[in-house]
C-alpha cells in the first residue's frame, strides 16, 4: 500500500467511525428525550444516515432539527432528509468519483435542483431522477443499494440550503454531448471525458428569472 493509498484509508476509516458515533448518539436522543437538544448538530446526524441509508434515524434528526430551528428561532434553511439522500445518491452515481471536484459534483446536483424548479419537468427529485432515460432509475437494483459517499452527501447539503455553482436555473441537461440551446459549463477528466451543462432549448421560459 503506497502513502497516498494508506492516507485514503484512514479518512475512509475515521468518516466510518464519526457516521457510527453520530448514529449512536441519536438513537440515545431517541431512546431518552422527548424533544430536541439544544447542543446536537442535528444536520451532522442526517448526513451521517444519509451515508448509511438509514430513514428512520434520518427522518428522527430531521425532526429534531426542525424543532430545534423552530423553537429557537434559527435562520437555518430546513432541509427534508428525503431529498438530502435522494440528490446525494444521485451525485455519487453521476459524479461520485473521488478525484472528481466538489464545484463537478454540486453542479451536477444542481441540474437535478433546476429540473425541479423547471416548468419543463417535473416538481419533485423523485419525480425527476426517475424520469425514463434521464438519470439511474430509481428503480434500479444498483440505485436501490447505492450508499452516497460523505463528500456528495455535503454537496447536497450545500444545494438544498441554497449555495449555487452554476448560478443559471435554465441549466437543465447534464451528458456527454452537447444539447439544448447551448453550453453554459464544459467539465473536463482523463479518465471519465467530457460533461457538457447545457441551457435549456427552450431559454425563453427563464426570461423571467433574469437569464
Amino acid at each position: 500500500m503506497n502513502k497516498r493509498n494508506g492516507i485514503n484509508s484512514y479518512l475512509v476509516a475515521f468518516a466510518s467511525l464519526a457516521v457510527l458515533v453520530l448514529i449512536v448518539m441519536l438513537l440515545s436522543l431517541r431512546a431518552g428525550a422527548t424533544g430536541y437538544e439544544p447542543e446536537p448538530d442535528y444536520m451532522a446526524v442526517m448526513m451521517a444516515t444519509a451515508v448509511v441509508g438509514d430513514a428512520d434515524c434520518g427522518h428522527q434528526a430531521e425532526e429534531l432539527r426542525n424543532d430545534k430551528i423552530d423553537a429557537q428561532g434559527l435562520t437555518y434553511t430546513k432541509v427534508s432528509w428525503d431529498e438530502l439522500y435522494l440528490l446525494s445518491k444521485i451525485i455519487y452515481a453521476e459524479a461520485g468519483s473521488d478525484w472528481l471536484s466538489d464545484e463537478w459534483k454540486m453542479s451536477t446536483g444542481e441540474v437535478v435542483l433546476n429540473r425541479v424548479a423547471s416548468p419543463e419537468f417535473p416538481n419533485t427529485i423523485a419525480e425527476v431522477i426517475n424520469q425514463p432515460g434521464q438519470y439511474y432509475n430509481m428503480s434500479s437494483g444498483y440505485f436501490h443499494k447505492l450508499r452516497p459517499n460523505l463528500r456528495c452527501v455535503g454537496a447536497a447539503k450545500r444545494l438544498l440550503e441554497g449555495e449555487r455553482v452554476l448560478n443559471d436555473p435554465s441549466v437543465v441537461f447534464q451528458a456527454n454531448f452537447t444539447q439544448g440551446s447551448g453550453t453554459h459549463t464544459a467539465l473536463y477528466d482523463k479518465d471519465l471525458g467530457w460533461t457538457y451543462l447545457c441551457f435549456s432549448s427552450k431559454p425563453e421560459l427563464y426570461e423571467e428569472a433574469g437569464q
